[in-house]
């Protein structure tokens, strides 16, 4: 099977991803098992994990291993190999991965088949995080004397035939003794970066690929094509509008919420995201931390965006200067937006920048608002310190952010009360409005009628998207 995707990984190190989704979908996850897993419902399970509990006081996470998995050389996957990778991942200078990890200070083997992990403090995000790049195990061998940039060892059924970095992974099941057997039922699995949509439409309709992810704006070109599929997948992914609350006029919490009022949500929505939703909180239906009260809570109105703007000082409205616009967000959004914001009295001026750079910029400081992809992550919580992290949110956090989260990732609550602390610290994001969220977007997948097992409760789906094709099949 040969699946396309936008971007390509340039090294085969799960601990060195700069993009979790991209080193995720481009083949990582066949060839290392990971400690979690995250359902469509967006709870977390176990993988290479068959059980988990915390200590007494919140800060010992103790996870307990199957005994049934090895690698391919017949070594266990056991907690000393366990240790060896978590230890790695929480000291390693990295892109994303070593801050993640931050929450965790020390992991002990407490048992052949356990590991302990000390925390900082008491947090239930971090099985989420262990679903993610943190929690791919490699062979111990591979980190003591390889190089996991350029080669793999993991428990996986599948191992590398070839890699092109930026542009193409091959990888082969090479194992007739995998743990997991429903999974793998695919010989071979081909990763193409395809980056230019019409190439990447055109790759779908000869052929060239048997499953892609396209834009809601895009899959008209080829849907109902004979032969192929299309699945609509409802995803926490979005795109927003990042608010520097660092600078003036947006340290005024009346102008971020007239921006909020100065755009319509559904206009935008069915002219380039149809299919999708309108965003108004940072939590999606069905997930924890979603409040259906937060729906529409910021109405389209211009007239209450200038009243709020005079309110707060700026009768004549205001200049947001530079907003940066990621450059892989659907063409003709920034437009919209323009337009919108001029009703309101609210003038900005668009900037062009790549998917790297405009975030990276706009954590420094050097612009009032950046319109990029905003992920919930594998869960509300465990997303936060992405989300409001330094490189998307340059004005930091406050006291009053700090407990809500504290008080919604307490494992020693029970989980009644902490989804109630979930929801409240959506509110407070919403009502602080600390950005601008526009929609929540659907994404169509499209497949060779070949393709099967590819559903909308496939692990990750509802939160990152499809990420686990483990149980695809491919008929001849």
């Amino acid at each position: 099977m040969s699946t396309g995707w936008t971007t390509a990984i340039t090294s085969l190190d799960p601990h060195m991803a700069t993009s979790e989704i991209a080193s995720f979908r481009f083949g990582l996850n066949q060839i290392y098992d990971r400690l979690f897993t995250v359902k469509a419902d967006g709870t977390v399970d176990g993988m290479l994990v068959q059980d988990y509990s915390y200590s007494e006081d919140g800060l010992g996470l103790i996870l307990d291993l199957r005994e049934d998995v090895t690698f391919r050389d017949g070594t266990p996957l056991d907690a000393a190999a366990v240790k060896v990778n978590l230890d790695r991942a929480r000291t390693l200078d990295s892109p994303s991965v070593k801050s993640r990890m931050s929450p965790v200070v020390d992991v002990t083997i407490t048992a052949p088949y356990q590991v302990t992990l000390a925390l900082a403090e008491p947090t239930d995000t971090m099985p989420y995080v262990l679903a993610e790049m943190s929690g791919f195990i490699m062979h111990p061998d591979l980190v003591a004397n390889g190089n996991p940039a350029t080669e793999t060892n993991g428990s996986g059924a599948y191992s590398v035939e070839s890699f092109a970095p930026g542009e193409q992974l091959t990888v082969v099941r090479d194992r007739t003794d995998y743990w997991d057997t429903d999974a793998a039922q695919i010989a071979k699995i081909e990763y193409k970066a395809i980056s230019d949509t019409q190439a990447f439409t055109n790759a779908m309709a000869g052929g060239q690929i048997e499953l892609g992810q396209f834009l809601p704006g895009t899959v008209s070109a080829i849907d109902g094509r004979k032969g192929l599929v299309t699945v609509d997948v409802p995803t926490g992914i979005g795109v927003e509008l990042f608010l520097n609350r660092s600078v003036a006029p947006l340290d005024d919490v009346k102008v971020r919420q007239a921006i909020n009022h100065a755009y319509d949500r559904q206009e935008i929505v069915e002219a380039l995201y149809p299919g999708s939703e309108a965003r108004y909180q940072y939590s999606r239906t069905g997930l924890p931390g979603f409040d259906a009260s937060l729906d529409d809570v910021y109405s389209y109105d211009p007239e209450k965006a200038k009243q709020l703007l005079a309110e707060a000082g700026h009768p004549n409205g205001i200049d947001l200067g530079e907003v940066i616009i990621v450059n892989v967000v659907t063409p003709g959004v920034a437009d919209v937006l323009q337009e919108q914001f001029a009703q309101a009295g609210i003038k900005i001026t668009p900037i062009v920048k790549d998917g790297l750079e405009g975030p990276t910029s706009f954590g420094r400081g050097e612009a009032s608002a950046l319109l990029h992809y905003s992920p919930i992550g594998t869960s509300f919580t465990s997303g936060s310190s992405y989300r409001w992290g330094p490189r998307l949110n340059p004005a930091g956090v406050t006291p009053e952010y700090e407990q809500m989260l504290s008080d919604a990732t307490d494992p020693r609550r029970s989980e009644e009360e902490r989804e109630a602390s979930a929801v409240a610290l959506n509110n407070y994001l919403v009502d602080e409005a600390w950005g601008a969220p526009l929609v929540w977007i659907t994404y169509p997948w499209v497949m060779s009628d070949k393709v099967g097992n590819f559903s909308t409760d496939m692990d990750y789906s509802t939160t990152a998207g499809p990420f686990d094709l483990r149980y695809l099949t491919v008929s001849e």
